[in-house]
C-alpha cells in the first residue's frame, strides 16, 4: 500500500513542452524515468545529494533501490527507504492560472493543450501548446487558433481553478463576517437564533393550518397511502400510521422549507 503526503512540489514537465506541473510525493519503489525527492541522506557516490533534492530515475534494481545522476553527469544511489516519488497531477500553471486538465470533448471558446497520444512515439513539437478552440469536428477534433487541426486523443481540457478557489474563498470570508457580525455586534447566541427559527416555522405552520393547507397535505397524501395499501390483498401494509405520519411530516417539511426565507440585511452605522 503506497502513502501519499500533502508535499505538493511545481516543476517543468518535459512530456508538457516544459509546462510546469504539480507533483504529490508519494511512498513506493519508483519506476525508470519517474521524478525521485531525497527525504533522507542515505546514497552513495554524491557528496551533493541532500534532502530536498530532485533526480530521475534512470535505473531501478528489485528492492526498490535507484540510480539518478547530477548535472554532472555523476551517478548515486538513493536506496528505498530514502526517496519518495514525485507523482505528476493533473494540474498546470500557464501564465499564473492553474488549470485541471480533463479527458474530454473541447467546446468553443475552451482552452486545450496538447499532449502526446498515449502509445505514440516519434515527434512532438506541438506538445505542451495552448490554444483556443474556435470549431469543432466529427469524434472530438477540434480547429485551434493559432494551431491548427488537433485531433480529440491529442489534447485535454484546461479548466481554471483559481476562478472556483476565489469564489469559495469570496463565500467563506462573506460567511464569517456575518458569523461575527451576528454574535459579536448583535448579540445573538446560537440559542438564540434556533429560537428564532423555531418562531417562524411555527407560524408557518400556523398559517398553513389556518388557509387550509394542511388538511389538503394530509388528505392527498392519505388517500395515497390507503389506496398503496389495500393494493396488497385489500389489508394495509404493516406500518401503516407510522407511514402516514412520516409522510405527512416529510411534506408539510417540504412546503415549509420552499417559503420560509430568512433575510439578514447588515446595514453601517448611522443608517
Amino acid at each position: 500500500m503506497t502513502k501519499s503526503n500533502v508535499n505538493i512540489h511545481v516543476l517543468a514537465d518535459e512530456t508538457l513542452g516544459g509546462i510546469k506541473r504539480e507533483y504529490i510525493e508519494v511512498d513506493r519503489k519508483a519506476e525508470v524515468g519517474e521524478k525521485i525527492i531525497v527525504t533522507e541522506k542515505m546514497a552513495f557516490y554524491m557528496d551533493d545529494m541532500r534532502v530536498g533534492n530532485i533526480y530521475k530515475a534512470i535505473d531501478v534494481d528489485g528492492e526498490g533501490d535507484v540510480i539518478v545522476k547530477d548535472d554532472a553527469d555523476e551517478e548515486a544511489t538513493a536506496i528505498k527507504d530514502g526517496y519518495h516519488v514525485l507523482e505528476p497531477t493533473d494540474i498546470v500553471h500557464i501564465d499564473g492560472v492553474r488549470y485541471k486538465m480533463v479527458d474530454r470533448k473541447a467546446k468553443v471558446g475552451e482552452k486545450i493543450i496538447i499532449v502526446r497520444p498515449d502509445g505514440v512515439i516519434g515527434d512532438d513539437y506541438d506538445t505542451g501548446r495552448v490554444g483556443t478552440v474556435k470549431s469543432r469536428h466529427s469524434a472530438g477534433d477540434v480547429s485551434v487558433e493559432t494551431i491548427g487541426l488537433v485531433f480529440g486523443d491529442e489534447y485535454r481540457v484546461l479548466v481554471p481553478l483559481d476562478k472556483h478557489e476565489k469564489t469559495l474563498e469570496n463565500k467563506n470570508s462573506v460567511y464569517k463576517e456575518v458569523k461575527n457580525y451576528i454574535h459579536n455586534e448583535l448579540g445573538i447566541s446560537r440559542q438564540d437564533a434556533q429560537e428564532m427559527i423555531s418562531i417562524a416555522v411555527s407560524n408557518e405552520v400556523q398559517k398553513m393550518s389556518e388557509s387550509g393547507k394542511l388538511d389538503r397535505i394530509a388528505g392527498e397524501k392519505i388517500e395515497s397511502l390507503i389506496e398503496e395499501g389495500f393494493e396488497n390483498g385489500g389489508q394495509l401494509l404493516h406500518g401503516f400510521k407510522e407511514r402516514v405520519s412520516q409522510t405527512v411530516s416529510d411534506e408539510v417539511g417540504k412546503r415549509i422549507a420552499n417559503v420560509l426565507n430568512i433575510n439578514v440585511e447588515l446595514k453601517e452605522e448611522g443608517n
